[in-house]
């Protein structure tokens, strides 16, 4: 039984995070001004670049795991009851 669930929940995430995690980092790299108007004249720059990509991706992608893993007790809640 555990098992069952634990590769529904597996197919449920997969399926819909990334639904959830491409428009967020559009959005995130959209505003973000120093991704965007980056000069890339100097190796700081190519840095700065990497460093707010890098975060964007760990902080976007956790909040995209975050708001799937919800969807998923919201839908086991309902289930059971």
């Amino acid at each position: 039984m555990e098992q069952t669930v634990s590769q529904t929940y597996k197919h449920y995430f997969w399926k819909r995070f990334f639904l959830f995690f491409l428009p967020l980092m559009v959005v995130g790299i959209l505003s973000e001004p120093m991704i965007i108007q980056n000069p890339f004249e100097e190796l700081e720059d190519y840095g700065a670049f990497l460093f707010f990509f890098v975060f964007y991706i760990i902080i976007l992608g956790g909040l995209a795991a975050f708001i799937v893993s919800i969807m998923w007790r919201i839908r086991q809640f309902k289930v059971k009851h």
